[in-house]
């Protein structure tokens, strides 16, 4: 049985531009990237080498979520960079319920947050707002 729900329904499981811009057209107002862990398919493409080509799909017409193989602060920027509106964290939040309850949520969220912010100082910026594609690109 379906469930009316006023909140907008996100297209999860998108790896692809194509996907995302169908996702967009059925009337979808944002794609989350994931490969649901890649566990269902053998070789999946990872979610942060999804990021940049649904990224460009979506152009600004919805909101990108990423999901799927965040660790650590660095990786987060790096998803912000890439073009990632959100970053999902749920594994992260999970492994500090499971370590020490709901204070171990707080920790895991803590030390995400130090670490962006010792990421964002590395890189001369001053806030995540400050990151885009440059963060991760550099001259060899």
């Amino acid at each position: 049985m379906l469930v009316d729900c006023p909140l907008p329904r996100l297209a999860k499981g998108i790896v692809t531009g194509p996907d995302a811009d169908a996702a967009l057209e059925a009337g979808a107002p944002g794609v989350v990237v994931s490969n649901h862990g890649g566990r269902q398919l053998d070789g999946v493409r990872s979610s942060i080498a999804a990021l940049e080509p649904v990224v460009s799909a979506v152009a600004g017409r919805g909101v990108v979520l990423l999901d799927n193989g965040i660790r650590r602060g660095s990786d987060v920027v790096k998803a912000i960079a890439l073009g990632a509106d959100v970053v999902l964290i749920g594994r992260l939040s999970a492994y500090g319920i499971a370590a020490a309850g709901e204070e171990g949520a707080y920790q895991v969220l803590d030390l995400l947050r130090q670490e962006i912010e010792t990421v964002l100082v590395l890189l001369g910026r001053g806030g995540i707002t400050d990151i885009d594609r440059s963060a991760v690109e550099w001259e060899s």
